[in-house]
């Protein structure tokens, strides 16, 4: 499900840009970046992706390795535009062992 993150009349599809995450209930994905919160807004855990206006927004991740059973929890600010789709990019270290980081990757 996709939350909306923003107040007041809903904007147009070309106002608005999507940021996924994974899903919560995954069976054997080797690496999950969740998304948790976009601009102090908690998701559900039905729900693992927003709706936000173009601009700066800051994004709270959680990066679970399913090997290591581990969690680190990542912060980022992105800048997004109308009209696009993005998604969460997890990055791991050797062996897929730990999550180094998260970026935001446009989906085509």
């Amino acid at each position: 499900m996709t939350q909306r993150v923003y107040d007041g009349p809903q904007l147009s599809r070309d106002e608005v840009a999507i940021i996924s995450g994974d899903l919560r209930f995954t069976a054997g994905v080797p690496v999950s970046a969740l998304l948790r919160q976009v601009d102090g807004r908690t998701l559900s855990l039905t729900e693992n992706s927003v709706e936000v206006p173009s601009g700066k927004h800051s994004l709270l991740i959680d990066c679970k390795v399913q090997e290591t059973g581990s969690t680190t929890r990542h912060s980022i600010e992105v800048d997004v535009y109308g009209g696009q789709h993005y998604r969460l990019v997890a990055e791991t270290g050797p062996g897929l062992r730990e999550c180094t980081s998260v970026r935001l990757e446009a989906v085509n």
